[in-house]
C-alpha cells in the first residue's frame, strides 16, 4: 500500500493507461510545434503581490539523458520544447531536466519568491539571468543538508529580484530518482508563508493523528499481545513515515544534517511499510482459514519489497522505485481480491479492510486525475493522499477494535458452551458417583493386597539376593577355610607318630637299670634312636608344629575377615576405616578371583561416619559384578583406588572386562534388570548398592564402554552429621 504513494497513477490500470497515450498525443503536438524554437512565445506576468501565482504555461523543457551539459550548452540549446501539462510532468528518468521560462514582474515589489512545490528533488538549481548579463545560481535539493537551506520548509524556495515592469528569464536544473513533477509558484514573502504555514499545519494535523493511532494501538499491542497489532503499529509508522518523506517533512524534522537519510529514508521506510501491511492483511483477514492457497503471494511480496530495501541501501535508487512502483499495482489487486474474497465468506473484518482500501483508493483516483492536469493543482488535491492514509489508518483501527469485540463475543459463546459442557459433565458425573464408589471401595481392598503382595515379594526377592550373594561368600569362605583345616588335620597323625617315639625314647633312658649293667642299657638305647631317626624326628615336629601354626593362622584371618565385612555389631552409624572394609571383602571372595589379578592402590585416607557392614556389602556387589564380566577376558584385572579429595574418600573399582553399552548402563541401577541368564540373577544387587550409597549422602558413577571395560566411582563424604 505504502509503494502506491510513490506512483499512484500506476494503480487503475485502464484508466492511467488511457490518460497517458492522451498525455502523448498533447506532448507530440506540442514538441512539433515548437521544436527548434528556444524561445519562450510569452512570458509570465506577475501583478499582485498578495497572491500566489502558479507558472503553469509557456515552460520549456530540455532533457539532458546524460547529465553532462554545462549551463552555456543549454542557454545555447535548440532543443527545448514546451510542456504539454500545466504542471509538468516528467515521469521517472535518469536523465536531468532543465526548464526555461520567462517572468515580468509588474507589481509594486521588486523583491519575491520562487517556490518549487516537489520535495522529492535531489538537484534543484536556479539560474537567474540579470540584463546586465550576470547570472545568479541558487543550488539545493535533497543531496544538500536541509539544514543549509536558507528557506526551511519542505518546498524548495529561490530568492528572485525584478525589477517593477522588467523581464528576466530563468533555467532550473532538476533531477530526481522519482517521479519528477514540477509546480513552480511565484509569489512575495507574505502570502508564500501563509499557504505554507497552512500547509504545516495540516501535515502536523496528519503527523498527530498518526502519532496517536500508532501509541493507542502500541497500548493495545501490550495489553492484548495480538500479534495483529504489532504488524499494524509497524505498518503505521512506516506509512507516516512514508508520507512525510513525500511531503518533505522528514528531512526537516527528522534528519536535517543527514542526507544520507534524506536520500534513502523515501524507499527504506516505503519498502518496510509495505512489506508490513501485506503481512498484517495476512495475519487480520486469516488467510491461513480463508485463502491458504494465496499465502505463498504473501511471501513472494515481501521478497520482493526485501529486493527493493536492498536496493535503496545500494544506491540503486530508479530499481528501487520501479520495484517499489510495480510491486504497488500487484498489492493493490491482490488486497483487494483477497479482501473481496473473505469478505464474501461472511467474515466480518474483511468488509472493514475492505472499506478502509476503498476510502484510501479515492484519495489515490484524485492524486492521480491531478497529476494528469485533470484536476486542478490546489490544497485539495495535494492533501488527498495523506487523508486517505489517515482515514485508512483510523478505518483499520476500528476493524481491529471490532475484531477484538468479535473475539470476545466468540470467546463468551464458547465459554457459554463449555459451562453448559460443564453442567452436563457434573449432572453425568453425580449420576456415575455412586456406581464408582462401590467400585472404588473394592479396587482399593484389590490395591492394598495387591501392594502388601508386592510389599513381601519384593522383600523375598532382596531376601533373595542377599541369599545369593551369601550363598557365593559362604562357599568361598569354606574353601577357604578348608585348605588350612586340611592341612592341621594331615599334619595331626605324623606329628602323633613322632611324639609316641619320642615318648617311648624317653621310657627306655626311664628303664634303664643297673643291674643289667648301664654299657648294655645305652646300647640298646642307641640302636632305638638309630631305628626311629631322633633327628629327623625332631626336625618333622618342628615342620609340622609350623604347618599347624600356619593353618590356624590363616584360618585365624578368615574368621577376622568375616567378622570385619559383616559387622553384625556396628548397625548403627561408626567411623571406620573403609580400607579395612574393602581388604576384607577381597579376603572373602579370594576363592573366585581365578586367573583375576587384584591390583591395590590403598590410600591413605581417614576413617569415615558410615555404616561399614552396609558398606561391605556394596563393595562385595561391585566387585562380584567385575568378576563375572572378566569370566571370558584374557589377562583379567581388576584395580581397587582409594583417596581422599577435599572432604570426600573417593572409591575406584575398574575392570578390563566387555563393558556396557550406553543403553545398559542406562539401566543397571534399576530394580530387577540384569544382563544374566533367567534363574542366574535377580537385578536387585546394583540397586540394593544404589540404595546404600545414597543412604550415606554419596554418589556412584559408572564410566564404560564396550570392549573397554568398567569403572565404578563411589564418592563418600567423610563428615556427615546425619544419615538418612
Amino acid at each position: 500500500m505504502i509503494s502506491i504513494f510513490l506512483h499512484p497513477f500506476r494503480i487503475c490500470n485502464l484508466f492511467t493507461s488511457s490518460l497517458q497515450i492522451l498525455s502523448f498525443l498533447v506532448f507530440l503536438l506540442h514538441s512539433i510545434h515548437s521544436y527548434g524554437d528556444p524561445q519562450p512565445k510569452s512570458f509570465i506576468e506577475y501583478q499582485n503581490s498578495h497572491i500566489v501565482k502558479s507558472i503553469e504555461s509557456n515552460v520549456y523543457i530540455l532533457e539532458d539523458k546524460e547529465s553532462k551539459l554545462t549551463f552555456e550548452e543549454v542557454k545555447a540549446s535548440k532543443l527545448f520544447f514546451i510542456s504539454p501539462l500545466k504542471i509538468p510532468n516528467l515521469g521517472v528518468s535518469k536523465s536531468t531536466f532543465w526548464l526555461k521560462f520567462s517572468i515580468k514582474n509588474t507589481s509594486e515589489l521588486e523583491n519575491l519568491l520562487l517556490q518549487l512545490s516537489y520535495p522529492l528533488m535531489d538537484v534543484a538549481d536556479l539560474y537567474e539571468l540579470k540584463p546586465d548579463g550576470r547570472i545568479i545560481i541558487s543550488q539545493t535539493g535533497d543531496i544538500k543538508p536541509f539544514s543549509e537551506r536558507k528557506y526551511k520548509n519542505s518546498n524548495f524556495i529561490f530568492d528572485i529580484s525584478i525589477p517593477t515592469n522588467e523581464t528576466e528569464q530563468f533555467f532550473l536544473k532538476i533531477k530526481a530518482s522519482e517521479q519528477i513533477l514540477v509546480p513552480l509558484f511565484i509569489s512575495s514573502t507574505e502570502p508564500l508563508n501563509e499557504i505554507n504555514t497552512l500547509n504545516d499545519s495540516i501535515i502536523g494535523i496528519y503527523i498527530g493523528i498518526i502519532l496517536a493511532l500508532f501509541l493507542y494501538n502500541g497500548f493495545l499491542l501490550f495489553t492484548t499481545n495480538d500479534k495483529n497489532y504489532l504488524y499494524y503499529i509497524i505498518y503505521i509508522f512506516f506509512i507516516g513515515l512514508t508520507q512525510v518523506c513525500l511531503l518533505g517533512y522528514a528531512s526537516k524534522l527528522f534528519w536535517p544534517d543527514n542526507v544520507w537519510l534524506s536520500t534513502h529514508g523515501l524507499y527504506l521506510s516505503a519498502s518496510i511499510g509495505s512489506a508490513a501491511i501485506i503481512i498484517f492483511m495476512k495475519s487480520f483477514l486469516n488467510m491461513e482459514r480463508y485463502t491458504p492457497r494465496l499465502i505463498f503471494i504473501v511471501y513472494v511480496i515481501v521478497g520482493i519489497y526485501a529486493i527493493s530495501f536492498i536496493a535503496a541501501l545500494f544506491d540503486e535508487f530508479q530499481l528501487s522505485y520501479r520495484i517499489i512502483d510495480v510491486n504497488g499495482l500487484l498489492i493493490t489487486v491482490f488486497s483487494l481480491y483477497v479482501a473481496s474474497r473473505i469478505s464474501l465468506l461472511g467474515y466480518q473484518p474483511a468488509r472493514y479492510f475492505l472499506l478502509s482500501w476503498t476510502v484510501f483508493m479515492i484519495g489515490v483516483l484524485i492524486f492521480v486525475l491531478r497529476n494528469f492536469g485533470v484536476l486542478p493543482y490546489n490544497d485539495f488535491t495535494n492533501y488527498t493522499m495523506p487523508t486517505g492514509s489517515a482515514l485508512e489508518v483510523v478505518l483499520l483501527s476500528f476493524a481491529l477494535a471490532d475484531k477484538i469485540n468479535i473475539l470476545k463475543r466468540e470467546k463468551l459463546e464458547s465459554q457459554q458452551e463449555v459451562i453448559k459442557a460443564l453442567e452436563e459433565n457434573k449432572r453425568l458425573i453425580t449420576i456415575q458417583n455412586t456406581e464408582l464408589e462401590s467400585k472404588v471401595k473394592q479396587r482399593t481392598f484389590e490395591l492394598e493386597s495387591a501392594y502388601k503382595n508386592l510389599q513381601n515379594t519384593q522383600s523375598q526377592l532382596v531376601d533373595s539376593e542377599k541369599m545369593a550373594s551369601l550363598g557365593q561368600l559362604t562357599a568361598g569362605i569354606a574353601h577357604e577355610i578348608n585348605n588350612p583345616i586340611n592341612f592341621v588335620v594331615s599334619n595331626i597323625t605324623p606329628l602323633r607318630r613322632d611324639i609316641n617315639d619320642i615318648l617311648e625314647l624317653v621310657e627306655k633312658y626311664e628303664k634303664i637299670s643297673l643291674e643289667k649293667g648301664l654299657e648294655e642299657n645305652l646300647i640298646e638305647i642307641r640302636k632305638f634312636r638309630k631305628e626311629i631317626d631322633v633327628d629327623f624326628v625332631k626336625e618333622e615336629i618342628d615342620m609340622l608344629l609350623n604347618g599347624i601354626s600356619e593353618g590356624a593362622s590363616r584360618t585365624s584371618e578368615i574368621i577376622r575377615s568375616l567378622r570385619n565385612f559383616s559387622r553384625v555389631d556396628e548397625s548403627d552409624l561408626k567411623t571406620a576405616n573403609i580400607n579395612e572394609g574393602i581388604l576384607s571383602t577381597l579376603v572373602l571372595l579370594s576363592q573366585q578371583f581365578d586367573k583375576i589379578t587384584v591390583i591395590k592402590n590403598i590410600g591413605d585416607i581417614p576413617k569415615i561416619d558410615c555404616y561399614p557392614g552396609k558398606l561391605n556389602q556394596a563393595f562385595m556387589n561391585i566387585i562380584t559384578n567385575a568378576i563375572q564380566a572378566l569370566h571370558k577376558t584374557e589377562s583379567a584385572r581388576i584395580e581397587i583406588s582409594t583417596l581422599l579429595v577435599n572432604e570426600d574418600v573417593l572409591i575406584s573399582i575398574k575392570d578390563n572386562g566387555s563393558g556396557m553399552t550406553e543403553e545398559i548402563r542406562a539401566k543397571i541401577f534399576d530394580p530387577f534388570f540384569t544382563t544374566k541368564d533367567v534363574g542366574k540373577g535377580t537385578g536387585l544387587g546394583l540397586s540394593i548398592t544404589y540404595g546404600i550409597i545414597e543412604k550415606h549422602k554419596g554418589k556412584i558413577e559408572v564410566h564404560s564402554a564396550v570392549g573397554m571395560g568398567t569403572e565404578f566411582v563411589l564418592t563418600l563424604p567423610v563428615k556427615r552429621d546425619e544419615l538418612a
